[in-house]
Parts: C-alpha cells; structure tokens; sequence
C-alpha cells in the first residue's frame, strides 16, 4: 500500500505526521511520539469503544515505505468540516466534547497537550475526536496544558455570540489561531449589557496572566509542577468551565425559527411540485456520494437528498437556520438523518483556505467534490444583492458537479421584484430567463425542465455529460 499525500494541516506536530491516503487515513508517530502513545493506549481505546474518538488500528511499519517508529490506521472521513462552517449548537457540543476528554484524560493519566477545535469533526451531526497524537501521559502536578488553545478556539468564540451577538465565524475564518486573549477582552468588554458569566476569570484574569507571562523568563510547566497543582483542581476547573460552557445560549428562541424557515412565497402546489422534481431528478443521477444543498433552509430538500446520497452538506449562509436545523438532525436516528451535515457557509465568500499559505486548512472547494448541486432560490439573491453575475455563478456549478438541480425566479418574480426595488433601472436587465437558459445550455445539457406553479419560476435538471453529435 503506497501513502500518496501529507495533510496539509499536520505539520504543527513535531511528534507525529498524517498522511492520506485513498481509503484511510495514516497517523505517523516518531520515536518520542510513540512513547506517548504506548502509555496512552489503554485509555484511547477506551475513547474508541465509547464512540468519541475516532478507530484507530495499529499497523506494522514494515508493510509501509514512510519512515516511522508505529504507524495508526484510521477510516477516512467522508466530509472535513472546519470550525468557521459550524452553528453555534455545534461548537458548543465540539467544545463539551473536548472538555470531556480532558477530564476522562485527567482521571486516567493522560494529558491532552493542546485543544485545537479543529481536532474534532461531525460525522453526520456526531462530533467526534480525530487527533490521537493529542494524548501524553500525565504528571499528577501538570496542568491544563490546552487551556488557553481552549479559549481561543471554544470558549471567546461561545461567548462573542453568546453575549455579545457577534457570529464567531468570520473571526475563526480570519484566524486559523482563533481569538486571542487580547481581542476578546476588548470585544467582551464591560459596556457589554448581557451578563457575562466568566468574563473575570477567563477573559480579563486571562489576559493579565498572560501579560506578565510574557515578560517571564521562566518556564509556565515547571512553575505550575513546583506549585504543586493537583489531579483535582484540573478537574474542579474542567467542571466549571463545562459548566459554562453548557449554560451559554444564543437567546434565540423557536418562534423566531418559525419565520426563517417560513416558506410561505411558494405555494404549497408549487412546493410539492418542486419536491418531486428534485427527488425524481436525484434518482435518475445514478451513485450519489455527496450532494450540496445551497441556501438549504429548513433541510427540506436535504432530507429529499440522503435518500440518494451518502453525504449531504446542508448549506445556508443564515447560522440560525444551521443551528435549528442542527438541533433538529441531533433529535433523529433516521439513517438519512445521520447523512447530513449543516453547515454554515456564505457563497458568496467561501472557498478560500486559511492557515500556512493559506493551505492548511484548505478551502470548501477542496474537501469536498459534489456529485449533485441543488441550487434552489439561490441564483437570484447572489445576483441581485451580491452583484455576482449569472454566468460567473453558473461556471461556479459548471466546475463543481456533473449533476445540477436549479431553480430560476425570472425577471416577474415577486421576490426578484422585491430586490429589484431599490436598483437602478436598466442595470440587471440581463437577469431574464430567456438569457439564464442561455447561459445554462453554454455549460450543461438541460434534461429536463418544469415552470412551477404561479408562473415565476422554473427548475431544471442538467448534467455535464456531452451532447452526442448529430
């Protein structure tokens, strides 16, 4: 078996490496790497069995050409997701995650040497622990060597929008290091009216111990063991910060979802005719891997989508959609609830990668190739309120997939109406339905096509298989 690539995101580790590969994932360990790992084995597996972090299988070094003192087999994920695409419901349960392991680390030994909210992912709406070579054996005097990595990436986050209402995902999208102590101490500061449960001690006492770090010549390990740090005070600390952690909301109640995800400009007639197109269009598209609903809102068609596919990543720009919708999938144990992900993305700006050469992390378009799009009453608002043109779109879905559901209100549309409101006359006179399909036909063979009822809007069902000749 040949190892083909290096995670562009492992580099950080000096004491192990991930390789990828095409069906499973390879965790290298150097020599002092896998010394950690020896002592730590009994409780990782123990993590297994519970389902929190992910299998892992020790393989021989021999039957593998990389240089490497042991090396872990793990299943490769169908879909990465990053921390700047989760809802608010989902970093919350990543972080309780975390904390978790801390504290089960703690009782059994072990250490988690950092906290990296990128070590975890969802699988469906299940977040679970990937980085093994997180793990060391623990002296009963260290501390929560994580903690600070745990506030940048978890804690400053919850609390932006916990307290402040301020989204957390254009500032982990901005940083693949998180919020630094310094920024949240002025974004979470004492004009703020909500109430701040933590702001004192993990934020503003943070900041100050951080400071006169700084200026310290001495080591932080060597003078928390000389203080005599003990197994319980990591955990009485570990609680309270699972404590707040889980008592942190977004204020957000249902009744306000029931007006995101009113869907009430269709008419019913016309919502179920677009239902059947969409799940007749997918059964007729062969083996389905991942599909992507675009603008997904309340996962109607999502849910249509994963009785074809095995993953579906459920996307809206709106994280109060994401995050209901989130909660809603973590309620079923349907199989095809398991299949999707939601997720929080703005086309109109996703798609870069983040970190070391803007690699690291790398972009949406990069971790993940649809089979299938669905691109309903998406078209118009990027259009009309981001000023992305129809063709820039439409070579976009030309790049991605081989299969395209889209839906395209025409220039009579009450809702392209109401954008068209406030614009000046003449400027989107190309947004008609006659050069849409024009576009549409430069790019894909249109199989089938349907005007919904009311009149205004039409779905189509197109691949990028070619025409045969005449």
């Amino acid at each position: 078996m040949a190892l083909l690539e290096a995670d562009s995101g492992s580099f950080r580790d000096p004491l192990s490496r991930v390789v990828v590969a095409d069906d499973s994932v390879y965790r290298l360990f150097s020599e002092m790497g896998e010394s950690d790992r020896v002592a730590v084995w009994p409780f990782v597996e123990s993590q297994i069995q519970l389902g929190t972090v992910i299998e892992s299988e020790l393989m021989a070094v021999e039957d593998h050409v990389a240089p490497a003192t042991s090396i872990l087999r793990h299943p490769k994920l169908d879909l990465i997701t990053f921390p700047f695409e989760w809802s608010f419901q989902m970093l919350k349960d990543a972080a309780l995650l975390q904390l978790d392991l801390v504290r089960a680390g703690a009782l059994a030994g072990v250490g988690v040497k950092d906290a990296s909210s990128y070590n975890i992912q969802f699988v469906g709406t299940t977040p679970i622990f990937i980085d093994v070579g997180s793990f060391q054996p623990r002296k009963r005097s260290d501390p929560w060597f994580g903690y600070q990595q745990f506030c940048e990436l978890f804690l400053y986050p919850l609390m932006l929008k916990a307290y402040a209402g301020v989204s957390f995902q254009p500032f982990l999208r901005g940083s693949v290091h998180g919020i630094p102590v310094d920024q949240a101490k002025g974004l979470l500061g004492p004009l703020r009216l909500k109430r701040q449960r933590g702001r004192f001690t993990h934020v503003l006492f943070h900041a100050l111990a951080q400071a006169k770090l700084a200026d310290s010549d001495e080591g932080v390990a060597e003078d928390v063991a000389e203080s005599g740090m003990k197994t319980e005070l990591l955990l009485a600390t570990v609680a309270k910060t699972r404590k707040l952690v889980e008592s942190m909301d977004t204020g957000l109640d249902e009744s306000l979802w029931s007006d995101y995800s009113d869907r009430g400009h269709y008419e019913s007639r016309s919502l179920a005719e677009k239902a059947a197109f969409v799940d007749d269009s997918l059964a007729g598209a062969g083996a389905l891997g991942h599909v992507w609903d675009v603008g997904c809102n309340d996962g109607m068609f999502s849910r249509i989508a994963a009785n074809h596919a095995d993953v579906v990543l459920a996307m809206d720009a709106d994280e109060l959609v994401i995050d209901q919708l989130y909660k809603q999938l973590r309620t079923e144990t349907s199989v095809e609830a398991n299949r999707i992900t939601p997720l929080v993305v703005d086309l109109s700006t996703a798609g870069g990668g983040v970190g070391w050469r803007g690699s690291e992390r790398p972009g949406l378009f990069h971790r993940s190739r649809p089979d299938a799009v669905i691109y309903l009453a998406v078209i118009h608002h990027l259009a009309l309120t981001f000023n992305i043109p129809l063709q820039q779109q439409l070579d976009l879905l030309a790049d991605s997939t081989e299969n395209l559901v889209i839906e395209f209100p025409d220039e009579n549309d009450q809702m392209v109406q109401k954008l068209l409101r406030n614009k000046r006359p003449g400027i989107y006179s190309h947004y008609t339905l006659d050069n849409f399909e024009r576009l549409l036909g430069e790019r894909f063979e249109v199989r089938r096509r349907e005007t919904l009822t009311g009149g205004s809007r039409t779905i189509f069902f197109a691949t990028r298989t070619p025409r045969t000749a005449s």
